[in-house]
């Protein structure tokens, strides 16, 4: 049954469209706000401000700050803010304008991994158990107390494309619980463990580069966290970039050889696959592009 909380969504990408249709079919959506211009928007995700247009809902383009976005909550009126992948820190004058607050759909199992780019530091360092968190906003970077998570298994065949797949349907099972929890005033509020809490930064198209004198395990966990839709992980290679999307296996060093790391065992770029060495091992890497020095 849909609800007549009025719900002022602010979000971008896919995740933010997937739960924006779960709130336009459980509450009442009065108005959306979506990043200024996006390059990504409906090139690699979807884009929260075509969705809402198409949903005829009232929607603005702005940042935490702007007046444009204090004037367009203030006019709406909302009970409650709902965040989803926004890039901005919201003042507490912004989170005041809505009667219960403000709720925030964070991709990782908080405390651990507060900031930018959750799923991709997550998976750099080797989880195997990633997640989804909503939580109360305050003015604090992913502080605020933790209403619902829910988590699940990646592997180490798998990459960030496979999360980002698991994660659409959480985000929208999520967010239909969290918002009949709040309807019917039973929505949870669990202080976050200080001492467990870990903060990262966003991350940069030049922290992809590889070091091929890291262990080979390290070397792997890159390229799966900034796989396609990211742009990949790189080296410089023959004049160029060497975009790694795959890493298919680590090949261990015959007995006695230890080669140079980013030295080229086996294959080259003209071929379906090339080994690699590391500090310890060699990586098969079956899935790449090599784009050449176009000046």
């Amino acid at each position: 049954m849909k609800s007549d909380l009025r719900i002022l969504f602010l979000g971008n990408h896919t995740v933010g469209v997937r739960a924006m249709d779960v709130l336009s079919s459980e509450a009442k959506l009065v108005g959306v706000v979506a990043h200024p211009d996006d390059p990504e928007d409906g090139v690699r995700y979807e884009s929260v401000f075509s969705a809402a247009q198409k949903l005829r809902l009232p929607v603005l383009r702005a940042n935490g700050k702007s007046q444009d976005l204090k004037n367009f909550i203030s006019n709406a009126s909302p009970d409650l803010l709902w965040i989803t992948d926004y890039r901005y820190l919201l003042p507490g004058y912004i989170l005041n304008l809505s009667r219960l607050g403000a709720v925030n759909l964070h991709p990782s199992l908080l405390p651990k991994y507060r900031g930018r780019a959750p799923v991709n530091w997550a998976i750099i360092h080797g989880e195997t158990r990633l997640g989804l968190t909503a939580h109360w906003v305050d003015t604090g970077m992913d502080t605020g107390d933790i209403i619902a998570q829910k988590s699940f298994n990646l592997n180490q065949t798998q990459d960030v494309a496979d999360a980002l797949q698991m994660l659409y349907p959480i985000y929208q099972s999520i967010t239909s619980e969290v918002v009949q929890a709040i309807n019917s005033g039973e929505a949870a509020r669990f202080k976050q463990n200080e001492a467990e809490a870990t903060v990262f930064p966003k991350r940069s198209l030049e922290d992809g580069l590889i070091d091929w004198s890291q262990p080979a395990s390290r070397v792997w966990n890159l390229v799966r966290a900034v796989a396609p839709p990211y742009p990949g992980a790189f080296a410089h290679w023959q004049g160029g970039k060497l975009w790694v999307h795959r890493i298919s296996r680590a090949i261990p060093f015959p007995s006695g050889n230890k080669p140079t790391p980013g030295s080229l065992i086996e294959g080259d770029i003209a071929q379906s696959k090339m080994v690699v060495a590391c500090i310890d091992c060699s990586l098969e890497i079956d899935k790449f592009i090599f784009e050449a020095d176009s000046r």
